[in-house]
């Protein structure tokens, strides 16, 4: 397949460009990245977090507000995600003033496209699977560069890594199309499944994306994908690129999965796997990496840097272990998500499961609130707090109320944040498991509720 020339945005006339937006987690690394290459970076957002104090540390000089007066003549570029909307004053200004305005997306494939390029792709396990194959090539002296949607102890706790090596691994997000913006030379595909519901109108509008995407890929390239997945097997069976498969059915073999508290094991064909973290999705996720780095990195390099993995920030992350307590922080915001983690918990053992649930956005509530209400019953009690609206307007008759009224375990609907923890405090019994689980601020809760036990 070849690959078109097209406008570079980022050319030698741009020495100052503009984040609407810079704290957002596929923002900040690109700043950052830019900071590191001599450009002037400033950038906006609504509030001050570890992260663009980070920016402003570096030299980025970040404004906390959306103000028309935080562009000038000076900008040469400006860069937005897509939840900014066009009323955006920053973004009607740059219009007004003909600066070049494009998406985080155009930035990304800017930077990583003349590089070796691994893109991962799928509905579930882009960060995590991401992250593996970025310790494994950091691991093996290959120096890649990497830009993945979490904060990663590998990476120095940033989302992102500038290397001097060939090799790039970047997150390939379908949320808006982003992905279709990458040209790699590696494409995973985890999985394929409806989300995004303000996106994709159905599963076909979904799939056609992804076939887009594949479409992308360079001449010689490999598809890595999992065969265990209808939709990517569909997708990938009419190919005419080199495709390596994995699953229970796959040509790589997935067998013999064990997993305890302390870790999870596997075999992938003769190969034996150890995790340092749980999950059954994170041997689909491991097993992605190890496909997608076998020609990179020596297979010795593979599996001590999988064994070594510790997990990446709010995917299944264990934030607080004492004897009679577990807190967990979960990602977790579709049903199959929500599911995979919560059966891995109670696979683990028979502890009690407790889950503060926080739906994330009205449409996706909307669409699959029964799926929510099934997933969260593996757990013995639920707290379910209202759904959090991120790039969305409040819908009539949607609420977690849907979702609770289908959930036949012990249940209570979360109001005031205060009464959640004074009520989970009340209730927790000796040898609990608490998983805070969504993609909103319920993470921010977590932090309140350990803070609050290590207090008492």
């Amino acid at each position: 397949m070849t690959v078109k020339k097209e406008i570079m945005y980022l050319n030698k006339k741009v020495k100052s460009v503009h984040f609407i937006g810079i704290g957002g987690i596929g923002m900040c690394g690109l700043a950052e990245y830019l900071l590191i290459k001599g450009y002037k970076v400033t950038g906006s957002d609504s509030t001050k977090t570890f992260i663009t104090e980070r920016l402003e540390k570096k030299g980025a000089k970040v404004t906390y507000s959306h103000s028309a007066d935080n562009i000038s003549k000076g900008v040469h570029l400006v860069v937005y995600t897509s939840a900014v909307k066009k009323d955006n004053p920053e973004y009607k200004k740059a219009l007004a003033l003909k600066i070049n305005t494009i998406k985080r997306a155009v930035l990304l494939g800017e930077l990583v496209n003349g590089l070796n390029l691994i893109a991962v792709s799928g509905t579930h396990g882009k960060t995590s699977t991401t992250s593996m194959i970025a310790n494994i090539l950091i691991k093996s002296g290959i120096d890649p560069t990497v830009f993945v949607g979490g904060n990663l102890d590998v990476l120095g706790g940033a989302s992102y890594r500038i290397g001097k090596g060939k090799w790039a691994v970047v997150e390939a997000d379908e949320y808006d199309r982003s992905f279709l913006t990458l040209k790699p030379n590696i494409i995973v595909v985890n999985n394929i499944e409806l989300d995004h519901i303000d996106i994709y109108k159905n599963e076909k509008s979904l799939k056609t994306a992804f076939r887009s995407f594949l479409c992308n890929l360079k001449e010689e390239g490999t598809i890595v994908a999992n065969y265990d997945d209808k939709n990517v097997r569909e997708l990938v069976d009419p190919v005419d690129e080199v495709v390596i498969d994995f699953g229970i059915k796959g040509t790589n073999v997935i067998s013999n999965v064990k997993m305890s508290a302390a870790k999870t094991t596997f075999s992938l064909n003769d190969f034996k796997v150890e995790l340092g973290i749980p999950g059954y999705h994170n041997v689909y996720n491991a097993s992605a990496a190890i496909c997608a780095t076998i020609f990179a990195a020596k297979s010795a390099n593979i599996f001590r840097s999988l064994k070594d993995f510790k997990g990446v920030n709010r995917r299944l992350e264990l934030k607080y272990d004492k004897i009679n307590l577990e807190v967990y922080d979960d990602y977790g915001h579709h049903p199959s998500e929500v599911l995979s983690s919560l059966k891995s918990l109670k696979d683990i053992d028979r502890k009690r499961l407790i889950v503060v649930f926080q739906p994330h956005t009205y449409s996706r509530t909307k669409q699959f609130y029964k799926e929510f209400a099934k997933s969260l019953s593996v757990a013995d009690k639920v707290y379910l707090l209202p759904v959090y609206a991120a790039r969305e307007k409040a819908m009539k008759g949607v609420s977690s109320k849907l979702i609770y009224n289908l959930i036949k375990k012990d249940k209570c609907l979360v109001e005031n944040e205060n009464n959640l923890y004074a009520d989970l405090r009340k209730s927790l019994r000796k040898g609990d498991r608490v998983v805070f689980q969504g993609a909103g601020d319920v993470t921010n809760m977590c932090d309140k509720f350990i803070k609050g036990i290590k207090t008492k």
